[in-house]
């Protein structure tokens, strides 16, 4: 078997698109889905976790600060072909970046293609539903301000 992409910029470009969605997902669900796949896996880097140091701006133009740390959780998988896939997410969920890093492997592979993208299309338009319902409830309370314009007379 072969794999789906023809250069590594376009599997990087299609990887930043599905691994947007996967670390949405809630947990039970990407590691539940995820054991549908049944190919083999070796560790090359177990999940380990370790913190992140995020930073912050006031406004746009504003210096950058610290805000604080958060935990991460990461892994490297690489399959019988040699594909890597990786898991990663903020919080300390072992499970679910092996889950991520499987998916992302599934993702990649010619035999489990179709299958995780039916999973993923599902995900993505129950993010968009969510995300949708939060911009309406953000323009509910939205206030316009007017400010005063001077006439011509």
């Amino acid at each position: 078997m072969t794999a789906r992409f023809s250069s590594a910029d376009a599997l990087k470009t299609a990887r930043q698109e599905w691994l947007s969605v996967l670390v949405r997902v809630p947990a039970d669900a990407v590691i539940d889905s995820a054991q549908q796949f049944s190919f083999e896996v070796s560790e090359l880097k177990a999940p380990e976790v370790g913190m992140l140091m995020t930073d912050a701006r006031v406004h746009a133009s504003g210096p950058g600060f610290h805000l604080g740390e958060v935990t991460l959780t990461r892994c490297v998988l690489k399959d019988e072909l040699g594909h890597l896939g990786y898991g990663q997410i903020l919080g300390r969920n072992a499970n679910q970046a092996l889950a991520i890093a499987r998916f992302d492997l599934a993702l990649q592979r010619q035999d489990t293609a179709s299958q995780a993208e039916e999973s993923l299309a599902v995900w993505k338009d129950e993010i968009a539903a969510l995300d949708a319902m939060q911009s309406e409830r953000v323009d509910a309370t939205r206030v316009n301000f007017f400010t005063m314009v001077r006439g011509d007379g």
